[in-house]
C-alpha cells in the first residue's frame, strides 16, 4: 500500500443512518449470543445468517423469514454485518459481504495479525484484499460497534441512554467495562468503538468521524498504538481536533508494549513521542480507565472549566487539611475569601468548633441545613472562587446515627448543593463509604440526576479538575491567537 493510500481517511458518515443488520454465524454454541443481544433493541430489521438453522429459540417469534442460510439470500440491503465466523470462512463470508453490498463489518472473529503467526498476518492481508474498499471493517478481534439510538449492541443490556461521549478502543474488555458503569456514573455514550487489529477502519478514522459527529461533543479513548504509516494522517486529524479529547495510552513500560502487541498487534512507539504529541495537540492524558471515565464526567456535567481557587467545605478540619494539601499538589489554590464574603460568612457560623474561613470547618453545623444553603451560596458567590468540594460522610446521611433525629436533613442538604447549580460554577461532593452504603448510594444517585458529581475519594477526581483546566486555558489561548 503507497504513502498516499494510508493517509487517507475513511468515510464513516452513513454509521448514522444504518437501517439493517445481519448476525453471520450465529452459533448454538454460544446460545445465539451476539444475534440475541444485538435484537434486544435494534431499531432496524434484524437477520441470522446460518448454514443449517431455519429456527432459533427467542429469535422466530416475530421474526419470521428473518433466517438464511446465506446472506445473498436476504431479500433487503444489509448495512451492517457482524461477524462471528471462524477464521477459515472469513474470506468467503466477506465475498458475500462485497456482493450484497454490506457498507460496513463487525470482525469478532480473532487469530489474524493479533495472533503474531506468519498465518494470521497473511490471512488478514488477503481479508483487505477481499473487502477491496468496498466493505468497511472493524476489527478483525474486535467487539464492534455500540450505538444506544439505534439500538446496535454486542451485549445484553447496555444502557439504552443516548448520550455525547464517543468511545474508541482497542480493547473489548475495557469497551464492556466503560459501557456498563456509564450506567451508575451518571454519564451516556453516543457510540462506542471496539476496533481491535484496526485492520481496515483504525483510531486515525474512527476519530476523525467522531469529530464530525453532531452526536458527539466528548471523545474518549483506549489506545494501544498506531501503525506507522499512519502517523502523518493521526497529526492531520489532530491538527483539525476542536472536541476535547481524553486519552488512556497502554503500552507506556516494556511489559505493556509487550502485551500490546500480543493483544493488537499494535505499535506502541516511543514513550517519549507520544508525551510530545499529546502536549502539541492538547490531548488530556489520564492513567486509568477510571479517570477518563470521571474526566468524562466532569466535562459533561460542567462543560469546559478552568478551575484556580477552591472553596472547601468539610465536616473534619482534618479532613479539609489533607484536602486543601492535595489540591495544592495539582496547583489549585484554597484562598481566603474577599473581605465583604468572609464577614458574610462570619455572621452565618454559630456552632462553636467551627470555621468559617476557607477551607471552612462546618462541624456539626452541617445539621442546620438552611444556614448551610446560605453559607454554600455565599462562598460559591465570591468572584474569585471558581470551584467548591465539600466531604459528607454516609453516615450523616443515616438517621441512626444522629442525636437529635431530623428526617428533613438528607432532603435539606442534597438541595443545598443542588440549588448551586445556577452560579455556574464546579461543584463536587465527596460521600466516603466508611459505613451507610445503602444512603450513600441513595444521596449519589439523586446528586448524580441533578448533575452534581459525586465521589468517594478526592485521588478520583482532584487531578482531574487540573488537568481539564489546563486543556481549557490551553484551548483558549490558542483561540485568541
Amino acid at each position: 500500500m503507497n504513502d498516499t493510500n494510508n493517509q487517507e481517511l475513511k468515510d464513516l458518515s452513513f454509521i448514522n443512518e444504518i437501517k439493517s443488520m445481519a448476525v453471520i454465524g450465529t452459533s448454538q454454541k454460544r446460545e445465539f449470543f451476539f444475534l440475541m443481544s444485538h435484537k434486544e433493541n435494534f431499531k432496524g430489521n434484524i437477520y441470522a445468517i446460518h448454514p443449517k438453522l431455519n429456527q432459533i429459540p427467542g429469535f422466530d417469534n416475530g421474526s419470521e423469514g428473518r433466517i438464511f442460510s446465506s446472506l445473498k439470500d436476504v431479500p433487503e440491503d444489509i448495512d451492517y454485518a457482524y461477524i462471528t465466523v471462524p477464521p477459515s470462512q472469513i474470506l468467503d463470508v466477506m465475498s458475500d459481504c462485497v456482493k450484497k453490498g454490506v457498507k460496513l463489518a463487525s470482525i469478532f472473529t480473532a487469530e489474524f495479525s493479533d495472533s503474531g503467526t506468519h498465518e494470521g498476518e497473511a490471512l488478514e492481508k488477503d481479508l483487505l484484499k477481499k473487502a477491496d474498499n468496498k466493505v468497511r471493517l472493524l476489527g478483525p478481534n474486535g467487539m464492534g460497534m455500540y450505538y444506544p439510538r439505534l439500538g446496535i449492541a454486542w451485549r445484553y443490556k447496555f444502557p439504552t441512554t443516548i448520550g455525547n461521549i464517543g468511545f474508541i478502543s482497542q480493547s473489548g474488555g475495557i469497551s464492556n467495562l466503560v459501557i456498563y458503569s456509564s450506567i451508575n456514573l451518571g454519564i451516556a455514550f453516543s457510540k462506542v468503538f471496539s476496533f481491535g487489529n484496526g485492520a481496515d477502519v483504525d483510531f486515525v478514522d474512527l476519530l476523525n468521524y467522531l469529530e464530525n459527529d453532531n452526536e458527539t461533543e466528548i471523545i474518549t479513548c483506549y489506545l494501544e498504538g498506531i501503525k506507522p504509516e499512519r502517523g502523518e494522517a493521526l497529526k492531520r486529524v489532530l491538527t483539525s481536533l476542536k472536541k476535547p479529547l481524553i486519552v488512556v495510552k497502554g503500552g507506556r513500560t516494556k511489559a505493556g508494549s509487550k502485551a500490546a502487541q500480543t493483544h493488537t498487534a499494535a505499535i506502541s512507539g516511543s514513550e517519549k513521542v507520544w508525551d510530545a504529541l499529546f502536549d502539541q495537540y492538547n490531548i488530556i492524558r489520564v492513567d486509568t480507565i477510571e479517570q477518563l471515565l470521571h474526566a468524562a464526567k466532569l466535562m459533561d456535567f460542567y462543560g469546559l472549566f478552568n478551575v484556580k481557587n477552591v472553596a472547601l467545605f468539610s465536616i473534619s478540619g482534618g479532613y479539609g487539611v489533607v484536602l486543601a494539601d492535595l489540591l495544592e499538589k495539582y496547583g489549585l489554590k484554597v484562598p481566603q475569601f474577599s473581605p465583604n464574603i468572609q464577614q458574610k460568612l462570619k455572621e452565618k457560623f454559630f456552632t462553636l468548633g467551627t470555621s468559617s474561613r476557607n477551607p471552612l470547618d462546618v462541624s456539626t453545623q452541617v445539621f442546620a441545613t438552611e444556614s448551610m444553603r446560605d453559607i454554600l451560596d455565599i462562598a460559591l458567590s465570591d468572584d474569585k472562587i471558581d470551584a467548591l468540594i465539600m466531604d459528607l460522610p454516609s453516615w450523616y446521611l443515616n438517621q441512626d446515627y444522629h442525636i437529635r433525629k431530623n428526617s428533613g436533613f438528607e432532603k435539606g442538604i442534597l438541595e443545598a448543593f443542588t440549588s448551586l447549580k445556577q452560579l455556574n460554577k464546579v461543584v463536587v461532593v465527596i460521600i466516603q463509604t466508611a459505613n451507610c452504603l445503602e444512603d450513600k448510594t441513595r444521596a449519589v444517585k439523586f446528586l448524580t440526576e441533578q448533575g452534581i458529581p459525586v465521589f468517594e475519594n478526592p485521588l478520583e477526581f482532584v487531578e482531574l479538575l487540573s488537568k481539564i483546566s489546563k486543556y481549557t486555558q490551553k484551548k483558549n489561548a490558542r483561540s485568541a491567537i
